[in-house]
């Protein structure tokens, strides 16, 4: 469905960038931690490995594998008018799936990261005729995850050292250093069942935010000037595969256009054991109506955002933070209007902030908080109980929505934490919890698969799992 709902739906896809695989390891004949603080934040030198296409050191192995177990425990399913169906696999332990790589060094200035996911988890939600939630698609599908190939150069401009290169890739932002832009962000991992229940990490996200990855296909050119500045600039096109095994992860994007661009600059310092970043990140992209979805609108979405990030690292005590904001216009096609949303004109603006402490590359330690504000929107968000309605309302018949507002906005807040354990580079074991203090909307929600209110602290959310990289 066309809609700013990407409720991480595709951020939450698991290992989104690149992960601590010995393959890398074996390649540089450098530690893991010298490329990570833990699984999914990078160093200064971890980011140059990125930059350079993954070409430093020697050719080795391309093969890497990764694999995970976890549970997914929500606080309450009450309201749910089938909890069975809606929330399945409520606490209990299931294998997730896993990953196959081919990563590393292709040619001397040309290396990248393919990698083809199976999803084992219940993730798709089935519906009805009626719209009303049946069940959960036992998730077998294989698809190309977030991926791409570089090509990199050095050169020399205005007597400074120039790094630059192209990126073929099927994420916007893939190509980016810093753990703050979309794909690359925090949580590095998050559950797959809360695809299925509708929930997302941190409720309503903007396109860019996770909407397009793995959906998309586009290039990248990106340059590093006197290791300060960096750039880079794009375009993306509908992901499609001939494939029968390989596929766009989720519910496809209808994207419109032959023009998706993005850009992205920051300026990145390093002294001693503190690095900081502070940056710039863009993009415009043009949806067409789904013509198999009842109130699904066209719209061209436009998504600025501004992000930071600092860290202190030593081999014992490394401290780091990162805060992302994130503000998306929707232009809305007139037939949408009085249809699936009140004007022709919605906003959304998303916060996320998180600081992190690792003792020896072994335990982390991470706060987090993450905030959203919209427009008043009732024929989206709000909840309509006629049957008969066929708009972009949120209503048991004609949505696809989990969840609905009571009060026509998608304002959702929280905090929580998240522990690490790495008692060997191969393993990781994490445990997260979030706590929420509104979602869509307010204290207060609807449960779609009922019409009973339901509590944002019911949400609460406790995962964990078990990674495993080869």
């Amino acid at each position: 469905m066309i809609s700013r709902i990407v409720f991480g739906l595709i951020s939450a896809f698991w290992y989104c960038q690149l992960w601590a695989l010995p393959v890398y390891s074996d390649q540089t004949e450098e530690k893991c931690s010298a490329c990570h603080i833990h699984v999914g934040e990078l160093t200064p030198r971890g980011r140059k490995f990125k930059l350079l296409g993954y070409t430093q050191g020697k050719s080795t192995t391309l093969f890497a594998a990764l694999g995970s177990v976890s549970l997914t425990k929500i606080k309450d399913t009450n309201s749910s008018l089938s909890p069975e169906v809606t929330m399945p696999q409520n606490g209990s332990i299931i294998p997730e799936g896993g990953s196959a790589l081919i990563t590393g060094k292709f040619a001397d200035d040309v290396g990248g990261k393919i990698k083809l996911t199976a999803n084992t988890a219940n993730t798709t939600p089935l519906y009805g005729t009626s719209g009303v939630q049946t069940g959960t698609k036992v998730g077998s599908d294989f698809f190309l995850d977030a991926s791409e190939v570089r090509a990199i150069k050095r050169g020399n401009l205005f007597g400074n050292e120039m790094i630059y290169g192209l990126s073929l890739n099927n994420a916007p932002a893939q190509e980016d250093l810093w753990i703050t832009t979309p794909i690359n962000s925090f949580p590095y991992k998050s559950s797959q069942l809360i695809n299925a229940w509708g929930l997302g990490q941190f409720g309503p996200t903007s396109l860019i935010d996770g909407g397009l990855s793995s959906q998309t296909k586009g290039i990248s050119f990106y340059g590093l000037l006197d290791e300060q500045w960096y750039f880079a600039i794009g375009n993306y096109w509908k992901f499609s595969s001939n494939s029968s095994l390989i596929s766009a992860s989720g519910t496809p994007t209808t994207i419109n256009s032959t023009s998706n661009p993005y850009f992205r600059v920051a300026r990145n310092q390093v002294h001693g054991d503190n690095s900081w970043m502070y940056g710039l990140f863009g993009m415009k992209t043009s949806l067409a109506r789904d013509p198999a979805v009842a109130g699904s609108a066209s719209g061209t979405y436009k998504d600025l955002g501004v992000d930071a990030e600092y860290q202190h690292i030593t081999d014992t005590h490394t401290w780091s933070t990162q805060v992302v904001l994130i503000h998306e216009t929707n232009e809305w096609g007139a037939r949408s209007v009085g249809r699936s949303h009140d004007t022709s004109r919605d906003t959304l603006t998303t916060l996320k902030a998180k600081v992190s402490y690792n003792y020896a590359r072994t335990y982390t330690g991470s706060l987090f908080g993450f905030k959203s504000r919209g427009s008043h929107d009732d024929l989206y968000w709000s909840y309509n109980q006629d049957p008969l309605v066929v708009t972009g309302a949120c209503n048991q018949t004609n949505s696809s929505l989990a969840f609905c507002s009571q009060n026509g906005k998608p304002d959702t807040s929280g905090f929580g934490y998240e522990l690490m354990y790495n008692p060997q580079p191969r393993w990781t074991i994490g445990l997260q919890q979030v706590f929420y203090k509104q979602f869509l909307g307010g204290s207060s929600f609807i449960d779609n698969s009922s019409g009973n209110v339901r509590q944002a602290k019911d949400n609460n959310l406790t995962y964990l799992y078990v990674l495993y990289a080869y």
